[in-house]
């Protein structure tokens, strides 16, 4: 059996901006991420025939194909039969793949699954592609299953862990390892789902037609965020947490202005709950729209805020950041 295991993320700043060819727009501004321990895994094993099965446990849904021939074009799980298809594997297989990240959460889970798929799937099919190889892959797969573009930096954050800045270039995305202590700054974090599910490709089309088209205000928001990751990328740059609170609440505002909707009644009834109790700063995980938001906090006042979400029907996640990105193996079965 191979098993491939890859970390979601809570977005810092610059997202939307990891778009071809959003950044080029404004001088290739970062994006920030840090990764976390709610996994995305796959388990692949070799069949004797030819027969491809695959298999969701989050979907509760498994579909049996006689050979690679009869994998359908449109399928419930059709992110694992592109995966499949492009890698031509010789044999039959089962795979059976599981994230722990809520459905839409925001959290990158569909590009920590994507990005363990490309794991297993090389390994299996023994392409040896390399990570930056796989991370193309996964993205104009994604962009196939999804029929918009596809932005980058989860697949980075999957693939590589850390809090990483992701810099795309006019010849290729530039990264780093940012130097943060990770115990810290799970000190000073919650995680709440909203239990509302987004849909990013819905919200980041939105935002990338009114880009392309030059709408003034969209332009001024993204402009914004541009200007804070950059301050920001600064402050983690030195292993700093100084002004972050500041900079994480004004990546929010500008978010909240790029689109109709990328805030709901239920995350503004939230943050307020939370920085009643002490919460420093809010900012939506991802597009918005639904999903989770990451909570700055003093670590004294995290368990008060983690309650007053509580109270407000809010999904606290127990998660660390973690500095480890893809993992596979070979494992006895």
């Amino acid at each position: 059996m191979i098993r491939s295991s890859a970390p979601t993320r809570i977005d810092l700043a610059g997202g939307t901006l990891d778009l071809w060819p959003l950044h080029l727009f404004f001088d290739n501004p970062p994006t920030l991420n840090a990764a976390i321990n709610l996994y995305a895994t796959v388990e692949l094993t070799a069949r004797q025939d030819k027969a491809i099965v695959i298999e969701s446990r989050d979907l509760g849904s498994k579909a049996k194909f006689r050979n690679l021939a009869a994998l359908p074009d449109k399928h419930p799980l059709v992110l694992l039969i592109k995966l499949i298809r492009f890698y031509q594997p010789k044999t039959g297989l089962h795979m059976v793949t599981h994230c722990e990240a809520p459905a839409g959460s925001g959290i990158g889970g569909s590009s920590a699954l994507n990005i363990a798929l490309n794991g297993a799937l090389n390994l299996f099919t023994k392409r040896r592609y390399s990570r930056e190889q796989m991370i193309e892959i996964a993205k104009n797969v994604e962009t196939q299953v999804i029929d918009v573009p596809a932005g980058t930096q989860d697949y980075y954050s999957a693939m590589f862990g850390g809090v990483q800045s992701i810099q795309p270039g006019i010849v290729k995305t530039e990264r780093r390892q940012l130097p943060m202590d990770l115990k810290d700054l799970n000190q000073r974090f919650v995680l709440c789902y909203t239990g509302q599910p987004h849909h990013s490709g819905i919200n980041n089309w939105s935002v990338y037609k009114k880009t392309i088209d030059g709408n003034a205000k969209t332009l001024k928001s993204l402009s914004r965020i541009a200007e804070v990751a950059r301050h920001m990328e600064k402050l983690l740059a030195q292993g700093k947490l100084t002004r972050f609170d500041h900079w994480f609440n004004e990546e929010w505002k500008a978010r909240k202005a790029l689109a109709p909707g990328i805030s709901t009644s239920k995350m503004d009834r939230m943050v307020l709950a939370a920085k009643n109790k002490g919460a420093l700063a809010a900012k939506v995980c991802g597009a918005g729209g639904g999903g989770c938001v990451a909570f700055f906090v003093p670590p004294k006042k995290r368990e008060d805020v983690i309650q007053a979400l509580q109270k407000h029907g809010g999904n606290v996640l127990n998660f660390k950041f973690v500095a480890r990105g893809l993992r596979v193996a070979r494992v006895p079965s």
